[in-house]
């Protein structure tokens, strides 16, 4: 009796073990495919699975939300903005490691984002992936369960970075704000909320989002069936007036935007497709573009780059411009002359709010169309309602 009592012990023990194993390991970890298909998108399943297809077409799924996570450009269209409005204050836990991007380029952001959330000052900073300075070893040792970075980074770190990533169990997970199109918006939003959990949020930033760019894509529309799209020239200024900075053609970032809303930009005859780029200054004067158009930042280490941010000033900013228009000619082109010159913050592209910028780009290019619109006003709203952080500054100008 003794001898068969312990058999049916030990059975109900492998039973019971075997039904455990059948349950899965719950360890949050990733599956891969690489196939690709129609379109990006998240689903949860009936075990709370999460799939995901990121902008590179490879499916992930986890089996819960992810906790925290390695992100790069964080003030060039990375993830970070968007999981702050997912997250709010709590954003800085789940960030595992982060690029040192924006304390090196919007440092006024940084300092106004740490006011309100100190404790994004002690968040591990890794460096950049696509530069000597990433800390493959500190990223690995973070924590992290997956790596969050642009498309734009892939040509970068497919045969670097990333092989050394997947192979730590850290999948890296492409999305896209620069092609500055609804559908990458949204298909990237939807990813983000997704993995961490937090549909809904996503939803509303969704939706705050296409009910702006819409309503100014629709008049557009109207627009450019009587009226032909005024041409622009878009500098990011970002060096000094003696050196030119990039410019954007009609596909990409700064020079999409302004497509979308009407204008050309000179640089699309001059620039490969999707990519940015100096032109050359007699190339500038010969296309005399009817509006000219300014990004500016806070650049430290460049202190003749035009200002604008937190904080800025429009008697400062409007000083650094004129130096600008002082390059040989530029007094004589026609949107110089003409009051046609202007200036957005470099930032308020390649995020969800950058819906916004729709707006101000909007009403640079139809003025008279769109003078009922507020861009700085819909900015502000975003960021009251979805973002952690107290919004100051100077984001729009005229010069």
């Amino acid at each position: 009796m003794k001898k068969r009592r312990i058999i049916e012990i030990l059975a109900t023990v492998l039973i019971f073990a075997l039904l455990l194993s059948a349950c899965g390991n719950g360890s949050g970890k990733a599956s891969v495919s690489t196939q690709t298909p129609d379109s990006a998108q998240s689903s949860k399943s009936e075990n709370s699975e999460i799939t995901i297809t990121d902008l590179d077409g490879k499916t992930y799924t986890f089996d819960k939300p992810l906790d925290s996570v390695i992100i790069q450009w964080s003030c060039s269209g990375g993830p970070f903005m968007t999981m702050s409005a997912l997250f709010g204050k709590d954003v800085y836990k789940h960030i595992a490691a982060m690029d040192d991007d924006i304390q090196k380029n919007r440092m006024d952001m940084y300092e106004q984002f740490c006011k309100n959330v100190p404790e994004l000052a002690n968040v591990l900073v890794a460096g950049n992936m696509d530069s000597d300075d990433f800390n493959l070893e500190a990223a690995i040792s973070s924590g992290a369960e997956a790596a969050i970075i642009p498309i734009g980074l892939k040509e970068a770190v497919k045969e670097s970075v990333q092989p050394k990533l997947e192979a730590a169990g850290i999948p890296v997970i492409y999305i896209d704000y620069h092609a500055e199109t609804i559908e990458n918006h949204t298909k990237s939003t939807q990813i983000l909320g997704a993995l961490f959990g937090k549909e809904e949020r996503a939803q509303e930033l969704i939706d705050f989002y296409t009910s702006h760019v819409e309503t100014v894509y629709n008049k557009v529309a109207e627009i450019l069936k009587t009226k032909e799209r005024p041409t622009v020239y878009i500098e990011g200024a970002y060096k000094s007036p003696e050196e030119y900075g990039n410019s954007y053609p009609n596909d990409f970032m700064w020079g999409g935007m302004c497509y979308n809303v009407g204008a050309y930009s000179i640089a699309t005859d001059v620039l490969k497709e999707s990519s940015a780029g100096a032109l050359e200054a007699e190339y500038v004067l010969s296309s005399n573009p009817d509006k000219i158009i300014f990004t500016g930042s806070y650049w430290p280490a460049a202190p003749k780059s035009i200002r604008m941010g937190f904080q800025a000033s429009e008697e400062q900013t409007r000083e650094l411009i004129s130096a600008y228009l002082d390059r040989p000619g530029w007094r004589e082109l026609d949107a110089v002359k003409n009051g046609e010159v202007y200036v957005v913050h470099h930032s308020i592209g390649r995020e969800m709010f950058d819906c916004a910028s729709m707006e101000a780009l909007a009403k640079i290019v139809f003025p008279d169309e769109f003078a009922d619109l507020d861009p700085t006003a819909t900015l502000r709203e975003y960021y009251n309602t979805f973002l952690p952080y107290d919004l100051a500054g100077l984001w729009y100008m005229k010069y």
